[in-house]
């Protein structure tokens, strides 16, 4: 046996073989003994260039299975993680499959995907197998052109209408945010802790996406007021990004053409989800890098637009109109001692006969009404009011700050009057006399609505 025959012949029984046993729900260990039959018949064939080329050229029709969601491959039973395991260890040995996945159609696999899941309609988790075909093909750095394969998902999906079935959208779904945290300027290794942050959040995301596309993924449910249900009590897990779905709905919901009984059930329910937000100390801000990179057009403008605010939020706000009405109520005792002390100078001015004009000039250094106010306390001082210059002062400073507080709002009515008479006034108009023209010495001036009464007009002669 030659060496290429021999690394053949291993790779069948240290890989296929076992892959095909998982496949058919058996064990999968090797039916041979390895050791025996390779390594003490001189080692087992190194995992040089021509080993990884002949495993990847046995591999390919595994490949194409594995990548198309297969139920063989992809749906076998108890032995799932097993076989992820396997494929995982394969496809490190295999430094050819980036390159191999980069030119595979990608949508058409997710199809693929959708029609064997729906096989296995309550197994819900089987979707997550589809995580793990785009954990390797990160891992594995396939290429493609995510930004233009994410536009055509949306061209899909972002309808009112199912674009396949509830199962095969799903599965869109997933590829298409999995399309946009590739296109993301992030290391590797920040994607990677994207996807699964995805994988992990799934069965809450499937719903905000269900939102989002304006069609109901992941679920045979027709009514939204359904999936509100749900996120709203189906799992304590979903209580810290209730208000990412709250956000979606509201900005969705005129678009979901919803008939007025199915309106009135939406409503409802969203009332109910807003008292249940209320009562989250914390909304969680763990999910938005991912939802800002997978809805980057309305992600930021949701938050801004829709997102209630936190328990926290409002008892900060309530804490701080608490304390802005402690400064004011300090800023108007303040105020008030100030007054006071301006009229206790005032006071000692008049009485320490001070003339009239400087205490004038001081009233003149405040607002109209304080002015008039300290005036008439002035005057309600007896000892004050007994002071002869002050007497004979007061009459004038009473006008003088009477007009000063008064004359403005008069003026102001008195031009309010005057426009209502003048809005008010009949108008009256000319007209020729039927027949007459401008240049018609014997024409005739009709005035308003008395046309019938005709007007001679009086001619002036030059002569």
């Amino acid at each position: 046996m030659n060496n290429i025959d021999r690394i053949q012949e291993y790779i069948k029984d240290a890989v296929i073989s076992p892959l095909e046993r998982l496949m058919n729900g058996d064990s999968g260990e090797p039916e041979v003994n390895l050791y025996e039959k390779y390594y003490l018949q001189g080692g087992y064939p190194p995992k040089d260039s021509v080993y990884r080329s002949m495993l990847h050229a046995m591999m390919v029709p595994y490949y194409e299975m594995y990548l198309n969601g297969d139920t063989r491959l992809c749906c076998a039973g108890n032995r799932l993680e097993f076989v992820g395991r396997k494929m995982e260890s394969i496809i490190e040995d295999d430094d050819q499959f980036g390159n191999w996945a980069s030119d595979k159609d990608l949508i058409n696999a997710a199809e693929n995907w959708g029609d064997n899941l729906k096989r296995f309609e309550k197994e819900s988790r089987r979707i997550y197998r589809f995580f793990h075909v785009l954990e390797v093909l990160l891992e594995s750095d396939c290429q493609q052109d995510w930004r233009d394969l994410s536009q055509k998902l949306k061209e899909m999906l972002f309808k009112s209408e199912l674009c396949y079935d509830y199962k095969t959208d799903e599965v869109l779904c997933v590829l298409h945010a999995f399309t946009m945290i590739m296109q993301q300027n992030w290391p590797k290794e920040k994607k990677k802790e994207m996807l699964d942050l995805l994988n992990q959040h799934w069965l809450f995301l499937k719903h905000y996406y269900s939102v989002m596309i304006r069609h109901i993924i992941g679920v045979k449910w027709t009514k939204f007021s359904k999936v509100v249900e749900t996120v709203m009590s189906s799992s304590q897990s979903f209580k810290p990004h209730m208000h990412i779905f709250y956000c979606g709905l509201m900005d969705c919901v005129d678009e979901l053409h919803l008939d007025k009984k199915h309106q009135r059930e939406m409503d409802r329910v969203m009332l109910l989800m807003q008292e249940e937000m209320n009562r989250v100390n914390e909304h969680s801000e763990l999910l938005y890098p991912l939802c800002d990179a997978i809805f980057p057009e309305d992600f930021q403008r949701l938050l801004r637009e829709h997102r209630p605010k936190s328990y926290k939020e409002i008892e900060n706000e309530s804490n701080q109109k608490d304390e802005l009405i402690l400064q004011l109520k300090d800023q108007t005792n303040r105020t008030r001692k100030e007054l006071e002390k301006s009229k206790e100078i005032i006071e000692k001015m008049v009485l320490s006969s001070i003339p009239i004009e400087d205490v004038d000039a001081e009233l003149e250094q405040y607002p109209p009404g304080t002015a008039w106010d300290m005036l008439k306390d002035l005057n309600a001082n007896p000892i004050i009011s007994m002071q002869k210059a002050w007497r004979e002062h007061y009459p004038e400073l009473l006008r003088k700050y009477r007009a000063r507080l008064f004359g403005p709002i008069e003026q102001q009515q008195e031009l309010a009057e005057a426009i209502t008479k003048v809005a008010e006034r009949p108008t009256y108009g000319a007209y020729y006399a039927s027949g007459s023209t401008h240049d018609d010495k014997s024409s005739k001036l009709v005035l308003g609505e008395e046309k019938e009464k005709m007007v001679p007009l009086k001619r002036i002669s030059n002569e």
